[in-house]
């Protein structure tokens, strides 16, 4: 989420893009539906000011939740927010 606001600002970020969490444990990005494109991407939040990052796009949600999952898994999941 990197406005000067704060917000998210992929193209159609917004109400119904959702932050992310897997397992309980909240990631630093949020998965976004890109009307642009038609694509569902996992995009990185980073601090405001800075454009976010898109991570990966997909052909669904389930594609989008999968490959993440996947990825945190097997400890390959850059997003993680810090914890303590």
């Amino acid at each position: 989420m990197s406005d000067e606001s704060g917000h998210m600002n992929r193209p159609g970020a917004g109400p119904s893009s959702a932050l992310m969490s897997i397992d309980g444990i909240p990631l630093n990005c949020y998965l976004n539906y890109n009307p642009t494109n038609g694509r569902v991407e996992i995009v990185k939040s980073m601090p405001p000011g800075v454009l976010d990052e898109l991570v990966m796009d997909f052909s669904s949600p389930t594609a989008a939740w999968a490959w993440a999952t996947e990825e945190f898994h097997a400890g390959r999941m850059p997003l993680t927010v810090p914890v303590g």
